[in-house]
């Protein structure tokens, strides 16, 4: 697996920041079959840097207002390692779905965005298995489900499924740049993604 950071020129990115525009630019610069099962996540940290998961070393070149990139392996951590991490994802929880005007008895369960008092417990959740989180803050982005940019510490309980956890996603929107959750040892923690 790789992970890339692309510097873009937001002038020549014309309409790139609009998150299902940036996704096709991003799968088309890894896979250009669309119907292939090669897995991608993106996310973009500022105006001027996308970060890209993926099986395959993407052809950044062919991503719109890239204009240079930097391909490194996925980072390990081993147990106990004090880490840094960051997340931008919009997180959902299953709710039971709401009776009819009929007064119907509902069927099955709605995603629904979780409210901001819900976000540590899903947090725990979703990141249990892999790492113990220490500390966690967040701010909204904006989007429908609402998107939100996540940072903070925790400590390794497992590499092997913070690797999984990496690879795979967390929440909602992986097709459209949220998801990856990005890592680093706490030491190099002033290097921006």
């Amino acid at each position: 697996m790789y992970l890339s950071r692309v510097k873009l020129d937001p002038k020549r990115s014309t309409g790139m920041e609009q998150w299902a525009v940036m996704g096709r630019a991003v799968r088309k610069a890894l896979d250009p079959d669309p119907d292939s099962d090669a897995r991608v996540l993106w996310t973009r940290t500022s105006p001027t840097t996308l970060v890209i998961s993926s099986d395959t070393a993407p052809a950044w070149g062919k991503i719109p207002g890239a204009v240079s990139a930097a391909i490194l392996p996925m980072p390990r951590h081993p147990e106990g390692e004090t880490i840094r991490w960051e997340l931008v994802t919009a997180p959902t929880g299953q709710r039971e779905a709401e009776p009819t005007a009929e007064g119907e008895r509902p069927r099955g369960k709605k995603k629904t965005a979780l409210p901001e008092s819900e976000f540590e417990a899903w947090l725990d959740t979703k990141l249990a298995e892999a790492v113990h989180i220490t500390s966690a803050k967040w701010k909204r982005l904006g989007g429908r489900p609402a998107r939100y940019h996540f940072i903070g510490e925790a400590v390794v309980q497992d590499s092997e499924a913070l690797q999984e956890i990496s690879l795979r996603g967390i929440g909602a929107g992986t097709a459209t740049g949220a998801g990856l959750l990005l890592t680093s040892p706490l030491d190099d923690a002033a290097e921006e993604w």
